[in-house]
């Protein structure tokens, strides 16, 4: 069996784990650490990569977890409402994004 190569921990450079370990590491190490914790950010294409705020966007366009996918824009179909006129706008009440996830809301009153 070979051995894993070793990750080094991004808030204590002297930490070496096996990649396998890493990303429990880092939950414990940024509480151990809030300082350094405060200045660092987590890469949207792998929780894994922990890197300075002020480096965040250069590491997202050359990440390696990113993909072709994610360059894609997400494009909705446009709804229209066949009673409003073009210029009128809808009520505040309508353009509110509902939460996926809350349900029912009211039912069991």
């Amino acid at each position: 069996m070979e051995p894993e190569d070793l990750e080094i921990c991004p808030y204590d450079p002297n930490h070496r784990m096996p990649a396998s370990r890493l990303q429990y590491h880092l939950a414990s190490c940024r509480k151990k650490n809030p300082k350094i914790a405060k200045k660092m950010a987590n890469c949207k294409y792998n929780a894994c990569h922990v890197v300075p705020i002020k480096r965040l966007k250069e590491h997202e366009a050359n990440c390696v977890n990113r993909t072709a996918v994610d360059d894609e824009p997400f494009n909705l179909p446009k709804v229209i409402s066949p009673s409003l006129e073009p210029n009128e706008k809808l009520s505040n009440a309508a353009n509110q994004i509902l939460d996926p996830d809350v349900w029912n809301i009211g039912e069991h009153e």
